[in-house]
């Protein structure tokens, strides 16, 4: 072959080797970079560098600011549970805002504390028994910043004396402490969280409270096996149901409102199949609204709708812890300190 020739297809073959590097190279950086706008005209000279695109760094976005009506609705803490053993050993637990600290008050004295976790969910063990006899339990919840909130409830909780009831009786088994859940301010109905029973009955099936607004609807609550349903019945009608939640409690808010009268309650509890396990019957009465006409003489007084023996003792002698009173002078008619129900007839002992 020809010199000339060769060295002629060599040098075209180096040159398109050179070409097809230089466009996977080319194509590569296009994979790689960010892409850019094309010009709107075509670029003249080739050999000309490409001039840098600036880059403008993204303005910061603007710090969230918290609306005043979030602020307003921080959560305030709550009791949920409250369980005292009879030598006084004690689990609290309840809700807070998350990350919260709560301090737990007996009587204005320390009790303990503890950060709720990221569910604003917390429970307290004290260190030391909580010691025979009557104590309000409040919560104050303590975030850094920010001024302490007070629980809108408190818990009083009554430990009895060692082989005594919490009426001072003698007992012959082991009785469960009282605790007692009731607004701050006094108003409205109190929830029962342990009920005083010996602890072989402290889950048996039973309604703890029958209460209902000025307008007369009820508000019913009790205790259960966890998992099962409690249905309730007003002279045989139908009137609501409940899941028993984990901790034994249930608690049902019919929708429609009861005429004064008296009226037999059922309550069934039932089973996730719908058979009966359990079942009790008492009778109820709402009564007419409290009047001059029927008011009845002192020492006397007729249970009103959101009553019971703690604010019923605080607005007779000044002061709640003295409800055993009133409890010792009605034991006939109250099968424990929070069984009350509107329309009794209760004597207040004056001496």
């Amino acid at each position: 072959m020809n010199q000339p020739i060769l060295i002629t297809i060599v040098g075209a073959a180096i040159a398109a080797t050179a070409i097809v590097a230089n466009v996977y190279l080319s194509q590569d950086d296009a994979d790689t970079a960010p892409p850019v706008q094309q010009a709107a005209k075509p670029v003249s000279t080739p050999a000309a560098a490409p001039q840098p695109v600036a880059k403008t760094a993204p303005a910061p976005a603007p710090a969230p600011v918290k609306p005043a009506e979030v602020i307003e609705k921080t959560p305030k803490p709550t009791f949920d549970v409250v369980r005292v053993t009879p030598e006084g050993d004690a689990v609290i637990a309840g809700r807070a805002q998350p990350d919260s600290t709560v301090v737990i008050i007996a009587d204005g004295q320390f009790v303990g504390q503890i950060k709720a976790d990221s569910r604003g969910e917390w429970v307290l063990v004290p260190d030391k028994p909580l010691a025979p006899g009557s104590r309000q339990l409040s919560l104050e919840q303590r975030i850094e910043g920010q001024e302490s909130l007070l629980s809108d409830d408190v818990v009083v909780v009554v430990v009895p004396e060692r082989r005594k009831d919490i009426a001072g009786r003698p007992a012959k088994k082991p009785t469960q402490a009282l605790a007692l859940k009731f607004p701050r301010a006094g108003d409205g109905p109190s929830t029962l969280l342990q009920k005083p029973t010996p602890e072989d009955a402290a889950q048996a099936f039973a309604v703890d409270t029958v209460d209902y607004d000025g307008e007369g609807r009820l508000h019913l609550s009790g205790r259960g096996e966890a998992k099962s349903i409690v249905q309730l019945y007003l002279d045989g009608k139908f009137i609501g149901r409940s899941p028993v939640d984990a901790n034994n409690g249930w608690r049902v808010k019919p929708d429609n409102a009861v005429k004064p009268g008296v009226y037999q309650l059922r309550a069934d509890q039932v089973d996730v199949n719908g058979k009966v396990t359990a079942r009790l019957s008492l009778p109820f009465a709402r009564a007419e609204p409290m009047t001059a006409e029927n008011m009845p003489p002192e020492p006397f007084v007729i249970v009103q709708p959101g009553n019971s023996l703690w604010r019923l003792a605080r607005r007779a002698y000044g002061s709640g812890f003295n409800f055993t009173v009133i409890y010792e002078a009605n034991k006939e008619q109250i099968s424990d300190p929070d069984l009350i129900y509107p329309g009794q007839v209760f004597a207040v002992p004056t001496n």
